[in-house]
């Protein structure tokens, strides 16, 4: 897979994500899901599930004034048996101007023949940190 390929596919989860499109965005996993953040981790089992989580993490955006997610990929992985990793850092544009942030994740990837396909997420650095208790809270109600 190429760069350009991988950028592309990324800005779509982020328009995806704001616009509410759960769905379309959480059929990219391959479950069970691992996800992990600074202090923290769960298991995703189900698009079902993944819709509650990532619902969850755009009304916060939302609440926060984000108006557009950029991903600005600082690595990729040379790909082994078609998995590689992304390192990518989310600039969340945010209105106020002032309230822009970063949060950083690496995306555990495969190719395949539909597209790419995640079958991990580690969040490095959370732009608002009290996501992370949010997200354990939610994993435990699933």
């Amino acid at each position: 897979m190429r760069y350009s390929q991988i950028s592309k596919h990324l800005r779509q989860r982020g328009e995806l994500l704001l616009s509410g499109q759960i769905d379309r965005l959480s059929a990219d996993f391959i479950y069970p899901l691992p996800l992990f953040m600074q202090s923290s981790q769960l298991v995703i089992t189900s698009p079902n599930h993944a819709w509650m989580i990532f619902d969850h993490l755009r009304t916060a955006l939302v609440e926060q004034g984000v108006v557009a997610l950029r991903p600005k990929i600082s690595a990729i992985d040379l790909p082994r048996a078609g998995r590689f990793r992304v390192w990518v850092d989310w600039q969340e544009i945010g209105f106020p101007a002032e309230a822009t942030r970063i949060s950083q994740a690496i995306y555990y990837c495969r190719a395949t023949e539909p597209g790419l396909r995640i079958e991990m997420l580690n969040y490095t650095h959370l732009s608002m940190p009290e996501l992370d208790r949010q997200f354990a809270a939610l994993a435990l109600s699933a």
